[in-house]
């Protein structure tokens, strides 16, 4: 087991100039989630394939098939559970006051 340790503190400048470069930088929340979207999607046609193949014959382990559907399953639970939070979340803004 590897444990790292911490470095040094970084000052309020380096902060900050790492959050500038964040905001200037082409990754936004946007281009993530929509790369998470991809990937799940790609999750979703390589089970589908391989149940294909497994159902013509053309692979014989049943249980990689298992791992690849229980692997799509899994991400898609994620992201539902990503999208139901970020609807509670605009609801509960919706719902304040000004």
């Amino acid at each position: 087991m590897r444990i790292e340790i911490p470095g040094p503190v970084k000052t309020i400048d380096r902060i900050n100039n790492n959050a500038i470069d964040i905001q200037n930088s082409d990754n936004s929340f946007s281009g993530y989630l929509m790369d998470a979207i991809e990937q799940v999607d790609k999750l979703q046609k390589e089970t589908d394939s391989s149940s294909v193949s497994l159902a013509t014959g053309d692979i014989q382990n049943l249980h990689q098939v298992m791992i690849d559907t229980e692997k799509a399953e899994i991400a898609l639970q994620f992201t539902l559970q990503i999208r139901n939070k970020v609807i509670e979340a605009y609801q509960e803004i919706m719902r304040m006051q000004v």
